[in-house]
C-alpha cells in the first residue's frame, strides 16, 4: 500500500509542478506510429467495457452477490473499497486538472480532465477488491484474470492517446492504495 501511496505521490507532484513526465510523449507517440486497424479495435473495445458504467455495474453485481450470501461484512467492505475509489477519481481530477494530451485525433476522443485515468483507476479498484475477497478461497485463479483486464485497459487508453502513461500508472496506483487501505481497516476493526 505504501509503495503506490508513493507512487501516486511522485506522479501528482511531477504532473502539477512540471505538466508531466519526460517518458509520457514518447510511449504515445510509440504506440501511435504502431497503430494498426486490429489494434485500433482491440482498443476502442477495451475502453468501452473498462469504462465507468460497466465497471460500476460489475462492483454492483459483485456487491448484490455478497448481499444475497448475506455476507454483510464483506459487501460493506467491497462498497466502501470500490465505491471509495471510484468517488476518489472524481475528487482528484479537479485538484490536478491535468488536460488530456493532444497530440493527434484520437479514434475514440475524450473531453474531460485526465489526471488519472478513471478506467485505470475503477478497473483496477476492482481488480484489487476481487483478488482480495477471494484470497485463500476457490475463485481465486479466475479472479487474477481482472489485474490483466485492467493492465490492457491502461495500454488502451495510452494506444487511444486519450491518456498519458502517468495518468494511468496514477490510476492504478492510487486504486491499490486505497482498495488495500480499506481492506487493512476493515481487517483491523474486525480484530477489536
Amino acid at each position: 500500500m505504501l509503495f503506490s501511496v508513493g507512487i501516486f505521490g511522485w506522479l501528482a507532484w511531477a504532473v502539477v509542478r512540471t505538466g508531466g513526465l519526460p517518458w509520457d510523449v514518447p510511449i504515445l507517440e510509440f504506440w501511435h506510429h504502431h497503430a494498426t486497424p486490429a489494434l485500433d479495435k482491440a482498443a476502442v473495445f477495451l475502453t468501452i467495457v473498462g469504462n465507468t458504467w460497466p465497471m460500476v455495474g460489475l462492483g454492483a453485481l459483485v456487491w448484490l452477490g455478497l448481499m444475497w450470501r448475506r455476507q454483510w461484512r464483506a459487501a460493506g467492505v467491497w462498497f466502501a473499497a470500490v465505491g471509495g475509489s471510484m468517488l476518489l477519481t472524481q475528487i482528484i481530477k479537479p485538484l490536478v486538472a491535468r488536460p488530456r494530451p493532444a497530440l493527434w485525433a484520437s479514434i475514440r476522443p475524450e473531453h474531460t480532465l485526465s489526471f488519472p485515468s478513471g478506467h485505470a483507476m475503477d478497473t483496477a479498484a476492482i481488480a484489487t477488491a476481487l483478488v482480495l475477497l477471494c484470497w485463500g478461497g476457490r475463485a481465486r485463479g479466475w479472479a487474477w484474470l481482472l489485474p490483466l483486464f485492467s493492465l490492457a485497459v491502461g495500454w488502451a487508453r495510452v494506444y487511444l492517446g486519450v491518456h498519458n502513461p502517468s495518468d494511468v500508472l496514477a490510476g492504478w496506483a492510487a486504486a491499490v492504495a486505497w482498495v488495500v487501505l480499506v481492506y487493512l481497516v476493515a481487517r483491523r476493526i474486525r480484530r477489536t
